[in-house]
């Protein structure tokens, strides 16, 4: 507040009563101390402004998630909270519902509420105010996500060598016409997935068909009419990919909808409820979301002992869960 004063040629109480919205501040103020504010990047430290009525003990950290309701991020966010409780770190977060807009608002309340470090979770979209708050000196660790160029700690799953692994199996069954049901290419977890899928069909000398690759799945409703609008095109996949958990989980309701799901061969992405349950059992590429969640817990404190350590990138494995829907071969 001291610089916003002085670039605004302001008393601090002056710059306090416009951020505090109080009565009989000229405009001329105002204009003033807010074009400070803008030129600055000056944030109100609410907690800082909290500590006379509520004490506050050890280190909070904001984390960013795409969906509370998910199990994946519930267990990234399950995994940050074992590997931080110890050290008195607390853990709040929120949803983006992969909406850039509500992400970009996120990150900005939790660095108004001066948070000691950020952990985001396969969310995009605010990569330069991310950028910013590092070179700021806010600790930030992304997990299944990356930031080009930028000194920020990363954990990751090895999307593409996972994704190639499955459809590599696929192709070694007897398929050669091979779906792939993925989310928004822009994502980077999405486009790795896409890279491994279309790597595994070149490796075996097939060419990928336009035809056969189906994006923007969202939804577990979204990837049960891509599914039932692919089998019923007039060269139909003989096997798919689902590129993520809510989209395989819509591929097993339009298969079993169908009555094809002992005909069409079926590989996802991320474990799914009951999928050693159903009938055929489901095959997947696993993640281990606790575990990428405790990785990201330990460097977060790492970056808060030592803000000058370079950068790091963990890759945990993706490995294959062979289950039936992944060996069922083409119908000749």
């Amino acid at each position: 507040m001291s610089d916003v004063a002085a670039r605004a040629g302001a008393s601090l109480k002056s710059v306090s009563r416009v951020i505090n919205g109080e009565p009989h501040v000229s405009a001329d103020l105002e204009a003033r101390v807010r074009r400070a504010i803008a030129e600055l990047g000056y944030r109100p430290d609410r907690r800082a402004r909290d500590l006379a009525s509520r004490p506050y003990t050890g280190r909070l950290v904001g984390y960013v998630q795409v969906d509370a309701a998910n199990p994946w991020f519930a267990a990234v966010h399950r995994g940050l909270e074992d590997a931080t409780r110890e050290r008195g770190v607390v853990v709040v977060s929120g949803s983006t519902d992969a909406d850039p807009a509500r992400e970009t608002a996120l990150i900005e309340t939790f660095i108004e509420f001066r948070v000691d470090g950020i952990v985001v979770a396969a969310a995009e979209g605010s990569d330069d105010l991310l950028r910013r708050e590092i070179e700021h000196g806010t600790p930030v660790v992304c997990v299944d996500r990356q930031l080009i160029d930028v000194n920020c700690d990363v954990v990751v799953c090895d999307n593409r060598a996972g994704t190639r692994a499955a459809v590599t199996h696929l192709c070694a069954i007897g398929h050669r016409r091979i779906a792939f049901l993925g989310g928004n290419r822009a994502v980077w977890t999405a486009a790795e997935r896409l890279d491994g899928y279309r790597e595994a069909l070149q490796d075996a000398g097939l060419t990928p068909e336009p035809a056969l690759e189906i994006f923007d799945v969202d939804q577990i409703e979204h990837a049960a009419e891509a599914t039932r609008q692919l089998l019923g095109s007039a060269r139909p996949p003989t096997a798919i990919f689902a590129a993520q958990d809510r989209i395989t989980m819509g591929a097993v309701a339009a298969l079993h909808a169908l009555g094809r799901q002992h005909d069409v061969a079926l590989f996802g992405f991320d474990e799914i409820p009951f999928s050693e349950q159903l009938d055929p059992t489901v095959s997947v590429v696993a993640q281990h979301p606790y575990e990428m969640g405790c990785h990201a817990g330990r460097l977060l404190l790492e970056r808060l002992s030592d803000q000058s350590k370079e950068s790091s990138r963990t890759v945990v494995d993706a490995p294959l869960r062979h289950r039936e829907s992944g060996h069922i071969r083409p119908v000749r």
